[in-house]
């Protein structure tokens, strides 16, 4: 517990300033003062259509979320903590489009329960929006069923083990940032899901840990890790496309990643204590990658089939064999 603000990375203060009300900020100094009151689980049912005639009903901590939400001052779990999970996300088959938005609010735990509970989403997952923050659970956001289709925007701070823990086919996961997570910052697998635009900073053991097949891991925009206890990003699997990530002053290696298929272009390692890219890999495309000032290596790349794409610099550089 910070019983003065942490310094908030950029997104958050982009995302949540300092505003009155459970923004972030505001939720650090109410933890601090004991002056949050702890709330009982409700298990209700809430959202904006509660019993299919329109009935909202506000949300509180322990409730089953049954729809839609967009979180507000008048739902209760954005003006207490949680003393266990925060919401249980139950959308039933044959439900569409449903979209639980945080309104710049922040859940709030004890370091009990899950966040987000995500069991089922409705036809085509439920999207998760922010602004907004899950804070201080066991687990901020957990959907190990393949229940969420899309989360941008949210923040995972502070949670005891992972910040988001993710399985799927197809999801999305952008924008997103988990810092001070016991654990894993994201913890995500499946098959044909896109992660792009994404920041883990100083969680207790890696940034990023990515597995399954055929995934877009990072796109355009890449994913960053900075600070991490251990690795930066862990990657496993087959046929992954794993563009720009970027790996900074992390405590053991920067990028590692177990590959059959896939490439691997414009990965960054800077100032890691262990290696910088180091793969064991077949039948794979290393391009356009950097490593340099790390502690034990710069580019290791190692197995059958492995082809030097070009543009790799690193003070120790081997694509299967040595950088052209």
């Amino acid at each position: 517990m910070f019983c003065n603000p942490p310094l908030l990375q950029p997104r958050a203060q982009r995302l949540l300033g300092w505003r009155l009300g459970m923004r972030l900020p505001a939720v650090v100094a109410l933890s601090c003062l004991l002056l949050a009151r702890v709330a009982p689980a409700g298990s209700r049912r809430c959202g904006d259509d509660v019993d299919g005639r329109g009935t909202a009903v506000p949300c509180d901590c322990g409730d089953v979320l049954v729809g839609g939400r967009t979180l507000g001052d008048a739902d209760p779990i954005t003006q207490h903590a949680c003393d266990g999970d925060g919401l249980l996300v139950l959308v039933p088959a044959g439900t569409a489009g449903a979209v639980l938005d945080l309104g710049n609010h922040v859940l709030l735990g004890d370091h009990h329960g899950v966040g987000l509970r995500v069991v089922s989403g409705g036809d085509g997952g439920l999207t998760l929006k922010g602004p907004g923050a899950v804070r201080a659970f066991r687990i901020g956001i957990d959907a190990p069923t393949g229940a969420l289709g899309r989360v941008s925007d949210v923040i995972a701070a502070d949670n005891d083990a992972d910040g988001f823990n993710v399985a799927g086919t197809g999801f999305t996961v952008t924008s997103c940032e988990a810092t001070h997570n016991g654990r894993d910052g994201f913890a995500l697998r499946g098959l044909r899901y896109r992660v792009e635009g994404n920041r883990a900073t100083e969680n207790g053991r890696y940034g990023f840990s990515l597995a399954g097949r055929e995934a877009a891991l990072g796109g355009a925009l890449g994913n960053e890790a900075t600070g991490n206890r251990r690795d930066g990003l862990v990657v496993r699997g087959r046929n992954h496309d794993l563009a720009h990530p970027v790996a900074t002053a992390n405590g053991a290696g920067g990028i590692r990643a177990r590959l059959a298929g896939g490439r691997v272009r414009g990965a960054v390692a800077i100032g890691n204590r262990g290696g910088g890219v180091r793969a064991r890999a077949h039948d794979v495309t290393i391009s356009g990658s950097e490593a340099h000032d790390n502690g034990r290596g710069g580019i290791d790349v190692r197995g059958s089939r492995v082809r030097d794409g070009g543009g790799n610099r690193a003070p120790r550089c081997r694509v299967g064999s040595t950088c052209r």
